[in-house]
């Protein structure tokens, strides 16, 4: 099995089968606490990495039972040339939720959020909202904005008639300062996700030097200042050593999970 891998257990989504649309590590951002590694592939130019048909055998070839389908993968799965065809594929020929896992850099172009409307549940990404404190944290390819970003997502809520579910994953003095929590408290009240997940380095990062998790009790003080009905905090339990352990909700279960990577135990954390 080359595409796909898994099925994650995952608390909301169930047994969710991964489908991993890129080559490792192909992606237009080299984040610090990326727990693939580092990018060997920054790009943003867009390919063909898989076989359709070959897709389709493979997840009809699966013996175990799925619940959802998720577009994913060890880099960025947008970065797949024409995701609307394997979307539209997957509906035809089976019944299964679909999901994607996204960095939200290409949101920010009017044929990709078109190409993703077919999906169920899209899980876009946004650590910063400050320019400087993108480039530190998510090291884009040259010419990405931050601000383009957001607007790309403020877009894609009002076309997508699906679920999103936004992540925030924040590392130790980079962003998790008071004034890039409210910026991204702003951006939030502008894209409206159905949830937000906050998260923290739970896993070994790409960067080592000085990326740190926040603790758990910064995690809360920024949700309280985030005021959002529907927040997970996805690292919920304590650490003797690293002060987080993982409760392993099913973006950071399935995200960049694949046989040749070190798994994680799931944690059932008490909601």
């Amino acid at each position: 099995m080359s595409i796909i891998f898994g099925p994650i257990a995952s608390r909301r989504l169930g047994n969710s089968l991964g489908i991993d649309l890129v080559k490792s590590k192909t992606c237009n951002l080299d984040c610090l606490y990326c727990e693939v590694g580092k990018t060997n592939a920054l790009t943003e130019t867009r390919q063909t990495f898989i076989d359709l048909d070959a897709l389709v055998t493979e997840i009809k070839a699966c013996p175990h039972k799925i619940d959802c389908l998720t577009l994913t993968g060890a880099g960025e799965p947008t970065l797949h040339k024409d995701i609307d065809k394997i979307i539209a594929r997957l509906g035809a020929d089976f019944n299964y939720p679909l999901v994607l896992i996204t960095n939200s850099l290409l949101l920010r172009e009017e044929a990709v959020r078109q190409e993703i409307l077919g999906l169920d549940i899209v899980m876009p990404s946004l650590d910063a909202v400050s320019q400087d404190v993108f480039e530190t944290i998510n090291k884009p390819v040259a010419g990405v904005l931050a601000s383009d970003i957001i607007e790309g997502l403020v877009r894609f809520r009002e076309l997508f008639m699906g679920k999103i579910w936004l992540e925030i994953l924040f590392v130790k003095g980079i962003n998790d300062a008071p004034s890039e929590v409210l910026a991204l408290k702003h951006a939030i009240e502008r894209i409206c996700p159905d949830r937000i997940q906050l998260n923290t380095v739970v896993r070994m990062p790409a960067y080592k030097e000085g990326v740190e998790p926040v603790s758990i009790e910064t995690l809360q003080s920024i949700a309280e200042v985030l005021g959002f009905d529907n927040i997970d905090i996805l690292s919920l339990k304590r650490g003797a050593s690293t002060g987080q352990t993982l409760d392993s909700d099913e973006s950071e279960a399935i995200r960049f999970r694949r046989p040749d990577i070190e798994a994680v135990d799931i944690i059932q954390a008490p909601r």
